[in-house]
Order: C-alpha cells, then structure tokens, then sequence
C-alpha cells in the first residue's frame, strides 16, 4: 500500500441499500473515503469518485 494523508471527516449518510455509515475521513494521496458501518466491526473504503453515486447525505 502506498502512503496514507487521512483528513478527518465525521458525516452521516446512507448508502444505496438505506444502511446508515459514519465517515472517517478521506485518503488524500489515494482518493478514497473511510467510513464505518454500524455493526461492522472493521473499516470500509470507497473510492472518492464513487461515493457520491453510492451514499446520500443524512440531514443533521
């Protein structure tokens, strides 16, 4: 894996299957968004470009 420059980033969206995730942050160097799903024990990944098709923001 290549270096990492997590900028943290705390947010509330869903994803396309209505299921509820809290980013992390965002990998700067490698385009990516951290997030974490309830119940999920480990953290999840997805790419920059991709996360605004796949999850909608949860208004506060």
């Amino acid at each position: 894996m290549e270096k990492e420059f997590i900028r943290p980033w705390v947010a509330r969206y869903r994803n396309s299957h209505g299921i509820e995730v809290q980013t992390v942050g965002v990998d700067i160097i490698n385009h990516r968004v951290i997030y974490r799903q309830k119940g999920y024990p480990y953290d999840c990944v997805c790419p920059r470009r991709e996360w605004s098709k796949k999850f909608k923001r949860e208004p506060s």
